[in-house]
């Protein structure tokens, strides 16, 4: 569980080479073809965004969840140019500063939008999840946080958005000819489900899957608590 609260790798990565000084350099310059260029400024675009939407900059959040895939395409895209101009990790490193200074001085979130196709070419989508998924992952991810004990502020804002999500779980139920009599069911179905995807069975849920359901939740209705 504690997955969906720590900041992903990519942005740890990221913080890192924005922060350190200047870094080991490769023999000679190293220039990058057309294809490379564009893959760099994609990556450190999504990086960026990626990091503003953990911060709940609400502009970013606007697009897709960034994190999970977002890492995985930060790293490809570090590897290829790895491999194919043989330049050092901190050379890399300062390459990959100087693009996210770049694309935050020009717009990340603008440029990170016409990375995606890009993005999902490199790190397929999986569904995004729906109501109902969404109501049963953050009603459970709030009782795991409330059986912790203590009072972390989180567990309500969780259960706010997840009513929220309610009616619309519910109508999504009704459209898949579930009777109310049998709709609690159907979302306890649902609990024990993504349970078991929190637990390591059956199924799988990241980062971005509870990203996409705060932000469905907190689009849907009175009841949710816009919260970082």
């Amino acid at each position: 569980m504690a997955h969906f609260r720590t900041v992903p790798a990519l942005l740890v990565a990221l913080s890192l080479i924005t922060s350190a000084g200047p870094g080991m350099a490769t023999p000679g310059p190293v220039v990058l073809n057309a294809h490379q260029a564009h893959d760099l400024r994609c990556a450190a675009a999504i990086a960026v965004v990626a990091a503003a939407q953990a911060n709940g900059d609400a502009a970013a959040r606007a697009l897709v969840p960034l994190g999970q895939r977002g890492r995985r395409y930060f790293a490809q895209v570090g590897a290829r140019l790895a491999d194919e101009t043989g330049m050092t990790q901190p050379a890399l490193r300062d390459l990959f500063a100087d693009a996210a200074r770049s694309v935050a001085r020009d717009g990340a979130i603008g440029a990170a939008q016409g990375c995606l196709p890009d993005l999902d070419a490199a790190v397929p989508p999986h569904p995004a999840p729906d109501a109902l998924a969404c109501l049963a992952l953050l009603e459970v991810y709030a009782e795991v946080l409330g059986a912790r004990g203590g009072a972390d502020p989180l567990a309500p804002a969780l259960r706010s958005e997840a009513a929220a999500l309610a009616p619309a779980a519910r109508a999504l139920l009704m459209a898949r000819r579930i009777d109310p009599g049998a709709q609690a069911d159907a979302i306890e179905h649902e609990r024990s489900r993504v349970r078991s995807a929190l637990t390591g069975g059956a199924g799988t849920i990241d980062g971005d899957d509870f990203a996409a359901c705060r932000h469905l939740a907190q689009r849907t209705g009175p009841t949710a608590r816009p919260t970082g």
